[in-house]
């Protein structure tokens, strides 16, 4: 892709015939494309984006790997690199396969439907919001005009909250809908700086999907608030520790953590637990050395995305411990072993 210099925003690309005919289904969302006419990356992304465009999203993947089925393989491999191990996915814009004519994956029956569960898009879109940020810029556009050769089509953004005039705040993320499927949405919102994603699937219509992610993200502000756990707090416990100075050291959190916990729980919501690294730690012990983990359950959690119920970070020692002297270690050491 972009980021690995396979392509440049710039970099042009002319469709098939078969993804003309997609384009300008008139049952499937698209921006209309023409044979022999080349579009730039940039444009494409846009569409995709923005007007859910499936012919333009089948573009992308031509330019990235050449054909639909290597850009396929590729999306498979990137699930799985996520532990994403049972989704199925046979096109790159969810189209139903009988729609994608010979560009359909090989051996693949017309009505093999990309499927991924709820927890699996939670982990895509966090992925893609982490890693590439930026992708917002585009995704809270409300509308882009598509420039083909000087023909204008206005391109509206098929995310109708991003026009809604609630506190909701909403900047993406994606629409889809299939027979199968029902209405779905990932939407995602910056609420005082944090970052929310809700993943909604199954909804009977468009009115619907909008409906229950504002009833969704309502939900989490009158009930959730955001807690940042940082290294600095008075967040620490002792670590016993063999043949030191002092026969114990503090522990520290490893990271900041932040975290969503219910409202009425808030100040009790934190559950810390230290789990030494191993049974003996012995001195010298450096500042910062890793001495166990902290284990962090969080009353009220529903779970994380991962599958976990709580959290781990690493717990570092807040201060050195010197070992004592070698023939007193030995003597204790003898002690110990009668």
């Amino acid at each position: 892709g972009i980021h690995k210099g396979e392509i440049t925003w710039e970099t042009r690309v002319t469709p098939t015939a078969t993804e003309v005919d997609i384009s300008n289904n008139t049952e499937l969302t698209n921006v209309p494309l023409k044979e022999g006419h080349s579009y730039t990356i940039k444009q494409l992304y846009q569409a995709m984006l923005v007007g859910s465009a499936n012919a333009a999203t089948m573009l992308i993947g031509n330019a990235i790997s050449g054909t639909q089925t290597k850009f396929i393989d590729k999306m498979r491999e990137t699930a799985k690199s996520l532990g994403i191990t049972d989704a199925k996915i046979y096109s790159a814009n969810g189209l139903t396969a009988k729609y994608l004519g010979d560009e359909r994956y090989p051996n693949t029956d017309e009505n093999a439907e990309n499927e991924f569960s709820v927890r699996d898009m939670a982990i895509i879109s966090q992925k893609l919001i982490k890693e590439y940020p930026e992708i917002l810029e585009t995704t809270k556009l409300t509308k882009i005009d598509f420039n083909d050769n000087g023909e204008i089509t206005t391109v509206n953004n098929t995310n109708e909250l991003l026009q809604d005039d609630s506190h909701l705040e909403v900047d993406g993320l994606k629409t889809g809908t299939s027979d199968a499927a029902g209405y779905c949405f990932a939407s995602t919102t910056n609420k005082d700086g944090h970052r929310i994603i809700t993943i909604l699937a199954g909804a009977k219509d468009n009115d619907a999907r909008f409906d229950q992610t504002k009833n969704l993200l309502n939900y989490i502000y009158n009930n959730y608030d955001y807690l940042a756990v940082s290294t600095n707090q008075a967040l620490r416990q002792d670590v016993k520790v063999k043949y030191g100075k002092q026969s114990s050291v503090s522990a520290i959190i490893g990271n900041d953590l932040s975290l969503w916990v219910p409202k009425n729980i808030k100040e009790k919501a934190l559950q810390i637990k230290l789990i030494p690294k191993s049974s003996t730690i012995e001195a010298p012990i450096k500042q910062g050395e890793t001495v166990g983990d902290y284990q962090i359950t969080i009353a009220g959690n529903l779970g994380f995305i991962d599958g976990s119920t709580d959290l781990k970070t690493k717990a570092l020692a807040a201060n050195s411990i010197e070992g004592i002297n070698i023939f007193i270690k030995w003597w204790q050491m003898l002690t110990d072993a009668i």
